[in-house]
């Protein structure tokens, strides 16, 4: 099952985010968390015919919402109006729900979609959110994509050019345990950092370049973000 979350901030474009999407599970259901309804309304306006973002639930306090029409144009959506004042912001809420419809959280896909840019609070409230349970497995990020790295999980990426940078991030929980181990980068497992980030803007290797080798990262003992350009192509394990 593949849930998106779309949610207010800046997003990337659909054009950008085209390839991610081709190579991805079709889209089975579309939260659109505030203004994220603004952006999937955009989405399905530009993919229409070939993968459909129209909301399936709709959840927030609505205060950034711009075109309040399409409240009433998806009325037929389950739609949760919430009160301004909580401590959840409705990215987070958002969140909390596609988890909770998850058939099989372990083999499920969320994909979250924005919330790049504006407020740096919110902005560290979805960095936070990879600490806990209610995460997106793969947030577009302006021309980013911010992919969870779970403890004991691989990734495998391809299409990444010589120039595309690579970086690798703990989260919020963790700053200091564990360790990735990879195939196919520039600079590999051995000079990785320790404590913090453990690599920023690395690169694919020139020999897994020309050979079409995929980049593989693998993590044990904590949680990591890794950050690659949104057209590469993702593969969980």
């Amino acid at each position: 099952m593949h849930i998106v979350v779309f949610t207010g901030g800046e997003s990337p474009l659909p054009k950008d985010a085209e390839s991610y999407f081709k190579n991805m599970p079709d889209v089975d259901l579309v939260i659109a968390a505030d203004s994220g309804l603004d952006c999937a309304e955009t989405y399905r306006t530009y993919f229409h015919g070939t993968r459909d973002f129209t909301p399936d639930r709709i959840i927030g306090d609505m205060d950034s919402l711009r075109d309040k029409s399409l409240l009433e144009k998806y009325a037929g959506a389950g739609t949760e109006v919430l009160s301004r004042d909580k401590d959840y912001t409705d990215t987070e809420l958002a969140l909390q729900l596609a988890v909770s419809l998850c058939e099989d959280r372990k083999k499920d896909l969320i994909t979250l979609v924005g919330g790049n840019g504006g407020r740096a609070d919110h902005f560290l409230g979805i960095y936070e959110t990879f600490s806990f349970d209610f995460h997106a497995d793969v947030w577009l990020c302006g021309t980013q994509a911010v992919c969870y790295l779970g403890d004991g999980c691989s990734l495998e990426i391809s299409g990444l050019g010589l120039e595309d940078c690579l970086s690798i991030a703990r989260t919020a929980g963790g700053f200091s345990d564990g360790h990735v181990e990879s195939e196919g980068l520039e600079w590999g497992s051995a000079v990785m950092r320790k404590k913090g980030m453990p690599s920023i803007s690395n690169r694919i290797s020139e020999d897994f370049y020309k050979r079409g080798k995929a980049v593989r990262l693998s993590a044990s003992g904590d949680i990591f973000l890794v950050f690659i350009p949104i057209g590469a192509s993702v593969i969980r394990g």
